[in-house]
């Protein structure tokens, strides 16, 4: 996790007070999540999130700041998620039980991304406003993006693909899925999931792995 990350989830972490305090913190987290979903961030006020979680404003204060203060939390909550399915793909090996893991893998990225849309929707609108959220965009897609070099630079080592440089790979690989992520789920591209995640899989299997899978 990079530093920014860090210094938001210790900060997060430091304002819980006992179980009933992360409770209230989990609501407000989840509410925030909802209010970004129905309004956008620019227009959520700490009164959107405070009525949505059934909060008193004081109850806000004691864990956040303000709005940005919730969405680093959330940000930091979804960038934790990412990198942990990252680190998925590096037991993933060449052949067809390799393939039906990326496929497994791919759908749970699109589960993942449907659950954290609103987050990263408000994120790529805060990334205007405060340049914490653009540090910590590059820190996400950089230790997420790492990760997935590591399973090319397999390929690679192997003799399985002609050589690609593993890093610049992995970026433009993140780079597709997440911007047809954003395109289908959150803009209504009309895709269906399986035709989805069989293609996106089947094109991530010959990027990572430089060949086709075999039926």
């Amino acid at each position: 996790m990079g530093a920014v990350a860090r210094k938001a989830k210790t900060v997060q972490q430091e304002r819980v007070i006992g179980e009933q305090g992360e409770r209230t913190r989990v609501k407000l987290l989840e509410a925030a999540r909802q209010v970004f979903l129905e309004r956008g961030y620019s227009a959520t006020r700490v009164d959107d999130v405070t009525k949505k979680a059934g909060t008193s404003h004081g109850a806000f204060y004691l864990y956040f700041a303000n709005k940005q203060d919730v969405l680093e939390a959330l940000a930091v909550e979804t960038a934790d998620h990412m990198y942990a399915l990252a680190d998925e793909l590096e037991g993933i090996e060449v052949g067809e039980a390799g393939y039906q893991q990326l496929r497994a893998w791919v759908g749970r990225f699109v589960d993942a991304y449907e659950r954290h849309s609103p987050v990263v929707n408000a994120w790529i609108t805060a990334e205007m406003e405060d340049s914490r959220f653009d540090q910590l965009g590059r820190e996400v897609l950089g230790q997420f993006a790492g990760r997935i070099a590591h399973t090319i630079e397999r390929g690679v080592d192997a003799g399985l693909r002609h050589p690609v440089h593993p890093g610049t790979a992995a970026v433009a690989l993140v780079s597709m899925l997440e911007r047809f992520c954003y395109f289908w789920l959150v803009r209504g591209g009309p895709f269906k999931r399986d035709v989805v995640i069989d293609t996106i899989a089947a094109i991530w299997y010959e990027a990572l792995f430089g060949q086709r899978q075999q039926a």
